[in-house]
């Protein structure tokens, strides 16, 4: 019983199939497009038995539609038919027709009947529209058919705007990377290309479609101002390339005779104790000069000495050794003081040692004040 019931299931779900009404429609009921812009609807046909020929009559209203050409579809593909179509501008209607010649069957399925092209010319809703329609079978008999009309609206173009950001790229130097951010501002969907006009600028894309980060990078050095042009569908655009050296950074120290505090760039550094004078020399903590310089200084107890190092600046100093010398990447120099402890720090004849680490001493005699500049 179960297995009958299952059956008569499927032959009434098989009969609602075949009894299923052909439709000829523009495949949407609303299209948008672009004002004066050629465009192509396609009219099909759906869920037809034994299709051998159709006539249409296809109102429009030529005020707003231009109708360029009228071209059977695909859907006749492999037989031979009579196809006739006119534009009838003051009957305000394309009359259409494809039958297929000579007796044959007819063909059954879905496919496009028609390819219309047209141009809308005003920005108002318009249609095109089913009468005195008909689909015939091989025995030339009426197919019961549900024709479905489409409306037609102008759709607003989308014009995307090109944003850039920032206006100009400084580098400081060579391989160094830095970003350009292109975006749209507008509607629709940016393109372009990117080309660095200059033989130094390298640019990682050159091609670019939607939200973008370029990545830009310089290989040389250059006295002179360059660009990058970024030209697009939504606008053209320059950003300007500049190769700029590091200015040089200033650390300058005061240090006066008898005076604890020091001042680095005029902040207030308490030392261990005031700078003082020894052997016409003024004498300073070692440590303090050249940590304020960016220099390490290790010690080597069992030796009893200290080395600075500074960048490619390798010092070494004997202290309470009575050595009036000091060794620079290996070569040796006389000072007027050895280097000594005193109040548990080792201390240098700040002149000699702050030349050697390429800084400028100068001698404010009315005040008694050492000022060195470090440069760099």
């Amino acid at each position: 019983m179960r297995k009958v019931l299952i059956l008569v299931i499927i032959s009434l779900i098989s009969l609602s199939f075949a009894f299923e009404k052909p439709v000829v429609s523009f495949e949407r009921e609303e299209v948008e497009v672009l004002l004066n812009t050629e465009t192509e609807v396609n009219v099909s046909v759906s869920n037809v038995s034994d299709l051998y020929g159709f006539s249409f009559h296809i109102e429009y209203e030529p005020e707003n539609l231009d109708i360029l050409s009228v071209e059977a579809g695909d859907f006749f593909e492999g037989k031979e038919t009579i196809f006739l179509s006119k534009i009838d501008k003051e009957r305000r209607e394309i009359v259409v027709g494809d039958v297929i010649k000579g007796k044959d069957e007819g063909v059954s399925g879905s496919g496009i009947l028609l390819k219309i092209k047209f141009v809308l010319k005003e920005d108002k809703e318009t249609y095109l529209k089913f009468k005195k329609s008909v689909l015939k079978d091989s025995n030339l008999s009426v197919i019961d058919t549900d024709f479905k009309d489409v409306v037609i609206k102008a759709k607003k173009e989308e014009i995307p705007i090109i944003s850039v950001e920032p206006e100009e790229l400084v580098f400081t130097s060579v391989g160094e990377l830095k970003e350009i951010k292109i975006k749209n501002i507008g509607e629709g969907t940016l393109k372009g290309t990117i080309t660095p006009l200059d033989e130094w600028i390298v640019v990682k894309e050159r091609e670019f479609e939607g939200d973008t980060t370029v990545v830009v990078t310089v290989v040389k050095e250059s006295d002179k101002e360059g660009s990058i042009k970024i030209e697009s569908n939504g606008g053209n655009y320059t950003v300007k390339v500049k190769f700029k050296k590091p200015e040089e950074v200033k650390k300058i120290i005061k240090l006066q005779i008898g005076n604890q505090t020091a001042y680095v760039n005029d902040e207030p550094k308490l030392l261990e104790f005031p700078p003082f004078i020894e052997n016409d020399r003024t004498m300073v903590p070692l440590r303090f000069i050249a940590e304020e310089r960016g220099a390490k200084v290790l010690w080597f107890a069992d030796e009893s000495k200290a080395v600075v190092v500074y960048k490619k600046i390798f010092i070494e100093l004997w202290v309470d050794q009575g050595k009036d010398y000091i060794r620079v990447n290996g070569k040796f120099y006389k000072v007027d003081v050895a280097p000594y402890t005193y109040h548990d720090r080792t201390v240098v004849p700040v002149r000699f040692f702050a030349e050697f680490m390429n800084g400028k001493v100068d001698w404010i005699e009315e005040t008694q004040t050492v000022i060195i500049t470090f440069t760099g």
